[in-house]
Order: structure tokens, then sequence, then C-alpha cells
């Protein structure tokens, strides 16, 4: 794979990565007294002005009708994801959770190959085994030893497993999808259009489900909820630039990297998540990984 990466390519990608990360500690930090399809309906409202002045700055309101079945198919995709993402990091910790996205880049290669015929090369099947040896090591339970039964009981104890393996597969499919968009609409319109399908079903769950009142946040809940419309907004118009720029692979490296690191980062700091062996050294495995897949 032959690619040129340009320095506005590697800030645009640097910048999306953090964006993200800092929205994987917002989501957290929601109180669990939001509901899940209630935090999801704020955080897209909130998220609407950001890119409305993306779009206004950037001037590119182009949008045909050949996006509307991209634009609908990512929509389904990207409501299901959020919604099993906040489930899974109220449910365990950031550190154990975040890591599982190095296998959305895995299970597109791995996909590719059994739907299209697109097999990974070596380095790319090297790579996989990396991501695969990472997250067997991040998962070995306090004295349990390295055998398989006991890390797969570890791994099921957490009991955001179960809808964080659902993101790994809504998000694997998400990517090529978006770029398929951006043919049709411009960034600032894409992700515009985005937010209000997802903003109208989300509220329309919360309403259907409990009425108007329904739509009453609770205390504690705002502010969290404007950093993750910032950040995710933010990350969402930075990624969209970048993929303009480089390969959705480079995009995708940078994300799960840092993404890799920054669970752990604020799940210390703000979560009071331990910082152990076996994940710091799953981390550093999945890091040596994660170019081989995606670039190899």
């Amino acid at each position: 794979m032959i690619f040129a990466l340009s320095l506005p390519a590697v800030v645009l990608s640097v910048a999306c990565a953090v964006s993200y990360s800092c929205s994987d500690y917002f989501r957290k930090a929601v109180p669990s007294s939001a509901g899940v399809p209630l935090a999801l309906f704020y955080a897209f409202l909130l998220e609407m002005p950001v890119l409305a002045a993306w779009m206004a700055v950037s001037g590119d309101t182009r949008l045909d009708a050949g996006y509307i079945p991209p634009g609908i198919a990512v929509a389904i995709l990207g409501l299901g994801a959020n919604f099993l993402f906040i489930v899974a990091v109220r449910r365990s910790p950031l550190s154990m959770m975040i890591p599982m996205l190095a296998l959305v880049p895995v299970l597109t290669t791995v996909l590719g190959g059994l739907l299209l015929g697109e097999w990974p090369s070596t380095a790319q099947a090297a790579g996989i085994l990396f991501v695969a040896a990472g997250l067997f090591t991040l998962y070995l339970p306090a004295g349990g030893g390295f055998h398989p039964i006991a890390v797969w009981r570890s791994f099921a104890a957490q009991p955001g497993a179960k809808p964080m393996a659902g993101v790994v597969l809504l998000w694997s499919m998400s990517p090529p999808v978006d770029k398929l968009c951006l043919a049709h609409a411009g960034v600032g319109m894409h992700g515009l259009i985005q937010l209000i399908i997802l903003g109208s079903a989300a509220g329309a769950w919360v309403i259907s489900t409990g009425g108007l009142k329904s739509l009453a946040l609770p205390r504690g809940a705002l502010k969290p909820l404007m950093g993750v419309a910032l950040t995710a907004g933010l990350g969402y118009g930075l990624q969209l630039m970048a993929y303009q720029m480089t390969l959705v692979a480079v995009v995708e490296l940078f994300k799960r990297t840092i993404g890799l690191v920054g669970a752990q980062i604020l799940g210390r700091a703000y979560f009071q998540e331990a910082v152990t062996r076996p994940k710091i050294a799953g981390i550093a495995i999945m890091a040596l990984g994660l170019p081989l897949v995606l670039l190899g």
C-alpha cells in the first residue's frame, strides 16, 4: 500500500484522535440517571451547532441525491454503535472497554477476506495476531496465569464486554460508508444531516417511552453532555476532513492508537481505574499490531 502522508493529514488525524479520546471520558462521565436514549438525544442536539458552524466556515454545502442510501446506512450504524458504547462504558472501566476498539480494523480486514476475497497480507496477518495477543494479555486475571479459559472468564465477567463487541461490529462497517457519503455531500453538511437523523431518532425514542416530560435532564448531566457534544462534534468533523487528505486506514491508526493510551490515562485520572502490568503490556502489544493491520 503506497500513499503520501502530509503534515496537515497527520495534524488532522492526531487532533481527531485526541478529540474522540476526550469524548470517551465525557460519555462515561454522564450520570447514569440520564437514560441512554436521553443522553444520546442531548449529545446529538448539542453537537448540531458545532457541525453547523463547521459547515458555515467551510462554505461547503454540497449535497446530491446519491447521498441518501449511504447516508441512511451510516445513520443506522451510528445510532446502534453510540447506544451500545454508552451502555458498555457505564457498565465497565473505560480502560478495559476502549482497547476492544482495536478490533475494529481487525474485523474490517477479516470481513474483507471472507466477503470480498481480499485476504490479509502477511504483515496484516501478523498484526492481527499482535492485536489478539494484546487483548488476551489485557484480560489476564490476577493470579490466573495464561490459561485461555481463565482469560475468557475474565473477559466475560466484564458486563460491558458484549455491548462493546456490538460497537466493534458496527463501527468496523462505518468508515467506508462515511467516505461514500462524502462523494455526495460536504463535510459539514454530512455531519449535520447525520446529527439531525440521529437526534430525531433518539428524541422520538425518549418521547415514545415516557412522553415530553421524559426530556428533562437530571442534575449533573448537562456539563458532561456539552463536553460530549464539543469533543465528538469536533472529532467527527476533523475525521471527515482527514478522510479527504489520506487513507481511512491512516486516520483509524491514529484514532485507535491514541485511544488505547488515552483510555488508560483518563481512566486512572478521573475514574480511579487501576493501571496494571497486564494493561500496560496488552496496550503495548496492540499498539505494535495496529500499524501492521491498517497499513500492511
